[in-house]
Order: C-alpha cells, then sequence, then structure tokens
C-alpha cells in the first residue's frame, strides 16, 4: 500500500451517531449545569427512539430544571401511563412539577397516588411532607385561617426588625398553642442566639431536632451559631451532614444556600440559592444580595451585576445597608477597595439623608483609596459640608500633609477598635463632626480630642469606663482629657438643644 492509501485509510473513521450517542452528550452539559444544551443533545436522542424511557425521564428532570413544567409533565405522564407503569417516581415528580406551576390541587392527587402505589418508595418522606405544606397552602386559600400563623408572622416581623425580645414573646405564645409547629421553634432558636443567648438558642434547635432529625432549617442554624462561636470541630460535623442533603423545596435550597453563603463556602452558595432562584423561592432584596455576592466570589461578574441591581440597597429594610453584617464583612475583604458593589453603597451612603453615613463613607472612601469616589464627591455631591470634606481629604492625599481635624477621626477609629467597629456604631462619626465644626485644621490636641470623643461615647451607651483608662489607651493626659471633655460637652448640649428648634424651622 503506497503512502497516499496509509493516509487515506487513517483517515476514515468508524463512528455511529445514535440515540446513546447524544444522549450521553446530552448527560455531560447536564452534570456541567448547562441545561439548555443539555435539552438540545436529548431532543436529538428522543428523536433517535422516542419511546427510550431513560431518555424521557432525563429530559422532564432538564425540562423541570428549565421551568418548562407543562412539557416536563407530559413526557412523566407519557412514560407512567403509556410505557412502563412501574416507574412509580414519575408520579412524585409529577407533583413537583405541578406545585411550582401553583396547581395545589392536582400536586395533591398526583401525591396520592404516589403514596398509595409506592407506601415505602424511595420519596415517601418528601411525598409525605409536599402533601403537608400543600395542604396547609389550600386550607388558607380556602379560608381556614390558624390563629397561631397570625401570631408567628408578627414574631417573624419582630425578629426581622432586630426588636428580638418581642420576637421570642410571640414565639412562645406560638409554641404554646401549637408545639408541633416547628417553624416557631427554629425562629425562637434564631431570636434567642441574636439576643446573646446560645443556650437557649441550643436548646430550641435540640427540640426540634428531636421531633424532626433532618429538619434543615434546624440543621442550617445549627451550622452558623457553631461558626459563629469558633466551635470549628462541631461546625463540621454538621455541615457534613448537610453536604449529604438534596432538598426539593425551594426555600430550603435558599436556606442551604444562605447557610453555606454565611459560612464562607461561596461555591455551594452560589449552587443552591441558583437552584433556589429557578424553583420559585421568594425573592427579596437580601435574596438577591447573597445570590450577588457568592457570584462575585465565584467570578460569575454577570450574574453578580445582575442580580445587585436587583438587590436595590435593601430599600424596603427596616435597617441602613451598612447595619448588615455580612455587608460589612464584605466592605473590610482585602479586594473591597475593587468590589463593585462596595462602591455602589458608599456612593449610596454618600448621596443619603444620615449624616454618621455621609462622614463614615468618606473617611472609608479615603482608608481604601477610592479616589474616583472622592473626587466625584467633591465635584458633584448635594452636600455643600461633605464637598468641602471630601476636597480636603483629595488635599491631604496630593500634599502628603495630614489634617488634624481629620486625624481625631481616625484616632478615634482605632480607639474603637478599627474602622469596621467604628461602622456599627456610626454616631461616632456625628459626634467628630461636632468637633471638626468647632476647632480649627491647626489643632494639634489630636490624641486630646479623640479621647475626649470616646470617653462621652462610653458614657452616652451606658459603659462604665475610667478618665484614666480612657487617656492611656489613646496616649494622652487625664489633665488634656478633662479640659476636652468639658469643651466637646458644651458642644454637644448646644447641638442637641438647637436641633429639635432648627429643624422645627425648616419645616415651616
Amino acid at each position: 500500500m503506497d503512502e497516499r492509501n496509509r493516509t487515506k485509510k487513517a483517515q476514515v473513521i468508524d463512528f455511529r451517531r445514535d440515540g446513546d450517542f447524544f444522549y450521553q452528550k446530552g448527560m455531560t452539559s447536564f452534570r456541567k449545569g448547562d441545561f439548555e444544551r443539555a435539552r438540545h443533545y436529548l431532543d436529538r436522542a428522543i428523536q433517535f427512539n422516542p419511546n427510550a424511557v431513560d431518555y424521557l425521564c432525563r429530559q422532564a428532570e432538564i425540562l423541570s430544571e428549565l421551568e418548562n413544567y407543562e412539557l416536563s409533565n407530559r413526557l412523566l405522564k407519557k412514560v407512567v401511563y403509556e410505557l412502563d407503569s412501574n416507574v412509580t417516581d414519575c408520579y412524585f415528580f409529577i407533583a413537583n412539577n405541578y406545585a411550582y406551576l401553583g396547581e395545589i390541587q392536582e400536586a395533591l392527587d398526583e401525591i396520592q397516588i404516589y403514596l398509595t402505589v409506592e407506601p415505602n418508595g424511595t420519596f415517601k418522606r418528601e411525598a409525605e411532607d409536599l402533601y403537608q405544606m400543600l395542604s396547609s397552602e389550600l386550607k388558607e386559600l380556602e379560608g381556614d385561617e390558624r390563629p397561631y400563623v397570625t401570631e408567628h408572622e408578627r414574631g417573624r416581623l419582630a425578629l426581622e426588625h432586630g426588636h428580638f425580645d418581642e420576637a421570642i414573646h410571640h414565639f412562645k405564645q406560638v409554641i404554646e398553642d401549637e408545639p408541633d409547629f416547628l417553624a416557631a421553634q427554629n425562629n425562637l432558636s434564631i431570636a434567642y442566639f441574636s439576643m446573646g443567648d446560645p443556650v437557649h438558642a441550643f436548646d430550641a434547635v435540640q427540640r426540634v431536632l428531636q421531633k424532626d432529625p433532618g429538619n434543615i432549617h434546624a440543621l442550617c442554624n445549627l451550622t452558623t451559631f457553631f461558626d459563629q462561636l469558633g466551635q470549628q470541630k462541631d461546625r463540621a460535623a454538621v455541615v457534613a451532614v448537610l453536604g449529604q442533603m438534596c432538598p426539593i423545596y425551594p426555600e430550603h435550597c435558599g436556606k442551604l444556600g444562605s447557610t453555606y453563603l454565611l459560612i464562607g463556602d461561596y461555591q455551594k452558595a452560589y449552587q443552591w440559592l441558583n437552584v433556589a432562584e429557578k424553583r420559585g423561592v421568594h425573592r427579596d432584596q437580601v435574596f438577591y444580595y447573597w445570590v450577588a455576592l457568592a457570584a462575585y466570589r465565584c467570578g460569575h461578574l454577570e450574574s453578580a451585576r445582575k442580580h445587585w441591581r436587583r438587590a436595590d440597597y435593601f430599600s424596603d429594610k427596616p435597617f441602613h445597608p451598612f447595619k448588615y453584617n455580612k455587608i460589612q464583612d464584605m466592605m473590610f475583604e482585602a479586594d473591597a477597595s475593587e468590589n463593585f458593589m462596595v462602591k455602589d453603597l458608599v456612593r449610596k451612603a454618600l448621596k443619603g439623608e444620615e449624616e454618621a453615613y455621609r462622614l463614615f463613607a468618606l473617611f472609608y472612601a479615603a482608608a481604601h483609596y477610592m479616589h474616583d469616589v472622592l473626587s466625584e464627591t467633591a465635584q458633584r455631591a448635594q452636600s455643600a459640608e461633605i464637598k468641602r470634606m471630601a476636597t480636603r481629604i483629595i488635599s491631604e492625599t496630593r500634599s502628603g500633609v495630614r489634617d488634624a481635624n481629620m486625624q481625631i477621626m481616625r484616632e478615634v477609629e482605632q480607639l474603637a477598635g478599627g474602622q469596621k467597629e467604628a461602622m456599627k456604631h456610626p454616631e461616632l462619626y456625628s459626634f467628630w463632626a461636632v468637633i471638626d465644626a468647632m476647632t480649627t485644621a491647626s489643632e494639634n490636641d489630636v490624641k486630646g480630642w479623640a479621647a475626649a470623643l470616646i470617653y462621652l461615647w462610653n458614657k452616652e451607651c451606658g459603659e462604665a469606663v475610667t478618665q484614666k483608662k480612657i487617656a492611656e489607651e489613646a496616649g494622652t493626659t487625664v489633665y488634656r482629657l478633662r479640659k476636652k471633655i468639658h469643651e466637646l460637652s458644651c458642644a454637644l448640649r448646644t447641638k442637641w438643644d438647637t436641633t429639635p428648634h432648627e429643624q422645627g424651622d425648616n419645616k415651616i
């Protein structure tokens, strides 16, 4: 055989592109999360063999992921009603699709069929849980309002607003009326932990797990409690349990995703939050922020920007976004100055109505070298005061000479435990603004003023501190501290006495 023929023969490949070929290609895409491509390949596979049960069931699963629940159900019904009545799991998946469509009665009917033909089936527990949840929803739609549900909602709202004592009162009342209402027990544990009472928090979690050892909300709460307490061995044990879970309900997927987010496992957080979103979980500003942060940490910038826009800076939340722990953590990560979400928040705060947060945002932008933000503020800020302060910070940077009054606030930040801790107490910046207004830039007693501010702030908060201790921490003398305390006290009293009157005049 000559060289030309050998080459020609070597290029002839025996290759069969049949149904199994496209099915395997589809499964590869499915495992990668590329559901549209997976659907395309499964369509090709089904063209080769329209009655292949495996092909049809997998395509139904893909269609459900793509939120095409009606077509998914048509395929599932073809399998169990026409091709193989022994594939009884189809009834359960049909019920799930109906649930996502909001067709509650149809979903209940399919669950009843599944539990009848498979009383000990693979999805028995999930089917029973889904039946209970949907039955409750149906009763509510029909007007069968349970009194303890209203009480629980009051507690949930109190918890969301940070009124933990009130929340505990409502949840206890619910549990007294309905001991098996586990959602109240789970929320009670969160309220206790938020109050700094881990003992009662753990007791509430254990009561849930005694009744339902696999309760995903209780296990997730337990994980975050251990994480915040630094009990890493205990946390790892619970995380191992969570890793074996594969929840179906969107709210369970969301809870799992948010838990992974809170403990810093962003890959799993992004995975489960996306599943929750696709399955129709309730989405609010906090949820969109969770997805945005997880996406950002995983390098999915387009998704991060999309969800961040939807978060809308928590505009309908009862507290400023800077008070949210996960926001605080994000703003003090190593890459914070490059994070578009952080810059958006700083810009928003600089345009906001709260003086304390405007001032914090200025000092934050300076500390994180956000020169573009400072330049924009110096040129276009609506507040003349903020414009002037931004200009002063820019002048510091250009000249290399520190503004003494600005240094007072930086000393205060250090005395408070760092800028992240100071952020949690924005009133410190309002106190500083009083000092800034009453002293000149040439004032050189930086440590004395910083010590006086910290001392008076501690007194306002009811903290028992001595002038000697504060003076030592600030690096000044008790004499200088007392002198500045007197001056600042008088200025603060004047401000507090005149502010209401001035605001009243403005309203007129």
